[in-house]
């Protein structure tokens, strides 16, 4: 019988950051202005461009290897990791567990990017255990995509970036398009329902996957994953986390803090160290949690900041703002809202946030949607659902769970290729015919 599965194949994040750096460094050298200037000029203030950027993003550099160390010291620490064991028991067979650790991860994701980043990577970690416990045979790289999911979803939920920047009192596009509130747009019915189907059809898409994608070689490396105990009783380390999120806690729900209620990746973190602390009650406890955890952080430290570098390159050469006035030149009325879609898309793979993308294209989108009478609250959304559906492709936010999982990044996107094309086509057809 022949096999019908077929195969795909993807270049290591390593590799994929430094070819995009090549890229963004050949349309610079290209581009047409400043007049006048030679190549060896060019090269120079594109080398300008890239150092210039490459620190650029070193506060969230430290933001991502927080959220991942965190992560990482919580699910060490032994009542932790037991209840997470049991959690990934609940599914009986593959399938079962492909559609647990989906659900769980988009859920998650929809709370709050970062933690449904990690609870994804350690759904998939402990759901692959618990299949191999009963005598199954997990597919790693699938059950680590349908932990990646979150990050598809996460635009269209509460921490999305662009809806909670047009929401506040005194974002830099206010002057322009005054404020938008959530309930235009993350908790509006559009959205509500634009991401329900987007659930259902990702979660389609992962049993595709599991029926005719070819399986990789189940050869994973995951770091060490070791209960840790906590301490017998609570010391200064434990009251010293409690404290933590009681300021939190006040600070919510306290109306003299501006966006007290504003869940961002500081909250996450803050949330995060807080809580590890209280965990393990005591300093050296938690101390020995965190300093496994950081072997865990070494990719992210290490590539984030060659995209820090294209960023500073795209933005300073001014490319990514002649891409997008470009692409707005030949919309319309009809056309705009899928436009803005597919250049967030697109835009992603060289700006991978959320935030610094929407301070890029948003006056330029809404600018266009202004003048052509289409709402601004939908634009807001049409961009979000771009800028998610892509990280999918992008190894930028995958490598907290490639650590976690040891999963292979050629092996999980080549499903994440397939998931992609499912929730992209689901998204441009419903802007197209209903935004």
């Amino acid at each position: 019988m022949t096999d019908k599965r077929f195969k795909i194949a993807f270049p290591s994040p390593f590799s994929l950051v430094i070819g995009l750096t090549l890229f963004c460094f050949v349309l610079v050298l290209m581009r047409k202005e400043p007049q006048g200037m030679g190549i060896q000029e060019k090269l120079i203030s594109a080398l300008n461009f890239w150092q210039f950027g490459f620190f650029g993003l070193l506060g969230f550099t430290v933001q991502m290897m927080m959220i991942l160390v965190f992560g990482y010291a919580l699910a060490s620490c032994k009542p932790v990791h037991d209840f997470l064991k049991k959690v990934a028991n609940f599914p009986k067979n593959g399938v079962q567990a492909l559609m647990f650790t989906g659900i769980v991860t988009m859920f998650s994701g929809l709370l709050n990017w970062g933690f449904g980043l990690i609870i994804g990577a350690l759904m998939a970690r402990f759901v692959g255990r618990a299949q191999k416990e009963k005598g199954n045979q997990p597919n790693y790289a699938l059950l680590a995509s349908a932990g990646y999911l979150g990050m598809a979803v996460w635009h269209g939920g509460l921490s999305g970036s662009a809806p909670l920047k047009v929401a506040e009192s005194g974002h830099f596009l206010k002057d322009q398009i005054g404020i938008i509130p959530i309930e235009e747009t993350i908790l509006e019915n559009f959205n509500l329902g634009m991401t329900g189907g987007l659930i259902g059809v990702l979660l389609a898409g992962l049993l595709f996957c599991e029926k005719y994608v070819k399986q990789s070689e189940q050869t994973i490396k995951p770091i060490s994953l070791n209960a840790i105990n906590p301490g017998k009783s609570f010391q200064l380390c434990g009251l010293v986390g409690l404290g933590i999120l009681l300021i939190l806690t006040i600070n919510y729900f306290s109306e003299s803090v501006p966006d007290n209620s504003s869940v961002n990746l500081n909250v996450v973190n803050f949330a995060l160290f807080g809580l590890t602390m209280a965990v393990y009650k005591s300093f050296s406890k938690f101390s020995k949690a965190v300093s496994a955890g950081l072997k865990t952080s070494v990719d992210i430290f290490i590539q984030f900041p060659f995209y820090a570098g294209i960023l500073g390159l795209m933005t300073q050469s001014g490319l990514l703002i002649q891409f997008s006035d470009l692409l707005v030149s030949y919309s319309n009325q009809r056309t705009l809202p899928l436009i803005s879609y597919v250049s967030a898309g697109i835009v992603n793979f060289l700006v991978p946030s959320g935030g610094g993308q929407w301070a890029v294209q948003g006056p330029v989108l809404l600018t266009a949607g202004k003048s052509l009478g289409i709402p601004l609250n939908r634009l807001v959304m049409a961009f979000s659902y771009g800028d998610q559906i892509t990280n999918l492709l992008q190894p930028f936010w995958a490598l907290p769970l490639l650590s976690i999982t040891g999963v292979r990044a050629k092996n999980m996107l080549k499903y994440c290729f397939v998931l992609c094309v499912f929730g992209s086509l689901f998204l441009a057809l419903a802007i197209y015919f209903f935004l």
